[in-house]
């Protein structure tokens, strides 16, 4: 009868993070695909740049999109493409980013800090999702209204309520992490301009992420990366208020 498997020491033990150090080094330079717009990549552009990883920003357009779509694995963007491999799904884009990064607190109760803020950042954003499909731009903004009275007004006095009462000076305390990046980029979206039908003065009314949003903003990387911007969604939602 065989007795129980017996570890001979560490030294043959290969863990997931060494894999996936291993991978980045011969994978070469990380390449972001998606349209030359904020939405789901720009958490992911501002983790790269914010950690000075060396990355492509690569733009595409909608023709180009649909030559490339069924290279894609599940049909959407944005993927990473690391040599070989291309990596779908903007959560595991990100969290692959904030990794590389050093966004990604090293503390356990940190790290899940900045995941709830992460994930609920989604939930906020998945009451808007509807409006995307409706084709009369009339139509499109009278719902997005609608939601901005209604349930994603909502959402948004759990999140201000979050942010008020985060245990440090960003979400997950001391230190800047993935979570802040996921709020600000979705507080920043919603005045840009790029959904119509939601006001620019959206939250105005929720002092926490009006104040919250701002420092981030304000932070040098980040500030740094939105001075060189072209475009005016850009330009009106992500930088720091006067």
């Amino acid at each position: 009868m065989r007795g129980p498997a017996v570890l001979r020491g560490p030294s043959r033990v290969v863990t997931p993070a060494r894999r996936s150090v291993r991978a980045y080094a011969t994978a070469g330079k990380p390449t972001l695909i998606y349209f030359p717009i904020p939405g789901r990549a720009e958490v992911a552009r501002l983790c790269f740049t914010i950690g000075g990883v060396d990355f492509e920003d690569k733009h595409i357009d909608f023709a180009s999109w649909q030559e490339m779509k069924a290279q894609t694995p599940f049909g959407q963007v944005p993927v990473l493409q690391l040599g070989e491999q291309m990596i779908a799904q903007s959560a595991a884009i990100d969290h692959y980013a904030a990794k590389l990064a050093g966004l990604v607190p090293s503390d356990p109760l940190a790290a899940a800090l900045a995941d709830q803020a992460y994930f609920f950042v989604e939930d906020v954003l998945q009451v808007l999702v509807p409006t995307f499909r409706i084709k009369d731009p009339e139509e499109q903004k009278k719902a997005r209204q609608e939601l901005a009275q209604g349930a994603l007004k909502e959402k948004l006095v759990l999140l201000d309520k979050l942010v008020a009462g985060r245990p440090g000076k960003y979400i997950a305390g001391d230190g800047l992490s993935l979570g802040d990046l996921a709020i600000f980029n979705n507080l920043s979206m919603m005045r840009s301009g790029l959904m119509a039908g939601l006001p620019a003065d959206i939250i105005d009314g929720f002092p926490a992420l009006k104040s919250f949003r701002n420092d981030i903003a304000s932070v040098p990387a980040v500030r740094a990366h939105y001075a060189k911007a072209e475009d005016d969604t850009r330009k009106n939602g992500y930088t720091p208020d006067v």
